[in-house]
């Protein structure tokens, strides 16, 4: 095989997954197709392993998984974690005490709802203001009440913010970017209002260096297929980085090339033609 790349790495939601959030079959087709040549596939997404695990069912991947933005890269579907990084402590205790702060007002924004994902469980401000089940789904424990006056003291993976439709994103992530010094991470999403906060030592990219090593391939051999910031570092640091027709800004500035959306299977359109091009 001529193909010229020897993996494959593909986030989720708005780039694999299409608007039901399924693989399609042409797609799943594709992507196996490639498997049973010899080219890894490897998944790379915001979500937990179970989740991963619920939507890729019919994939038959046997590589490591990059979850949770590159917060937790796993072995394998039920492999141990590989990697998995945690926000520093007193940023932690920064976060919560900032969160207290904007809720007791602030001109320009204000917090509608607070996700926080820890070492030993997950808890929410507000968790009847939420489809509880949307999250319960990606995790393995309930939902616990988020009290910021004595805040769980856990190790935390990331904290999602759900600004008030009225707010200013643009200046909430700005104030908190200054304030932080970008000692943290502030991430959005493509087609999903919530804000991440995690580690900068957490992203898919330097997941992906990890996953290349552990496969004993390098990074320049990589094609990563994606649509929004939490993908950059991964578009950026491979070989051949492909936004989606769907992509926000973020990923269509640092792409190499661009295929066409998630709902019109850009992933399988883009790889076909390469293929067969290479051959």
């Amino acid at each position: 095989m001529s193909f010229g790349y020897k993996a494959i790495f593909v986030d989720l939601d708005g780039t694999l997954l299409n608007s039901q959030k399924e693989i399609s079959k042409k797609n799943l087709d594709c992507l196996n197709s490639f498997i049973e040549q010899g080219i890894y596939v490897v998944i790379a997404t915001g979500r937990t392993i179970k989740s991963v695990n619920k939507v890729t069912e019919n994939l038959n991947i046997n590589t490591p998984i990059i979850t949770l933005n590159g917060s937790d890269v796993r072995k394998s579907r039920d492999g141990y974690s590989m990697s998995l990084v945690y926000l520093e402590n007193k940023y932690r205790d920064s976060i919560y005490a900032r969160c207290k702060s904007i809720l007791n007002g602030n001109k320009q924004y204000s917090i509608q709802n607070l996700l926080v994902d820890t070492s030993k469980g997950f808890y929410c401000l507000h968790p009847n203001k939420i489809d509880v089940d949307e999250f319960t789904s990606h995790y393995d424990t309930e939902v616990l009440e988020l009290d910021l006056d004595n805040p769980p003291d856990e190790q935390v993976i990331s904290f999602l913010f759900l600004l008030t439709p009225e707010s200013n994103r643009v200046a909430f992530l700005k104030d908190q970017n200054d304030y932080f010094m970008s000692r943290v991470q502030f991430c959005t999403f493509n087609g999903w209002p919530w804000i991440e906060v995690g580690s900068l030592n957490a992203n898919k990219g330097s997941a992906m260096t990890l996953v290349c090593e552990h496969l004993g391939i390098e990074v320049k051999d990589v094609i990563a297929f994606g649509d929004g910031q939490n993908d950059v570092e991964m578009l950026k640091s491979a070989g051949l980085g492909v936004a989606m027709g769907n992509a926000d800004e973020h990923a269509i500035k640092c792409a190499n090339a661009k295929t066409v959306s998630n709902d019109a299977d850009g992933v399988a359109v883009f790889l076909e033609r390469l293929y067969n091009v290479s051959k």
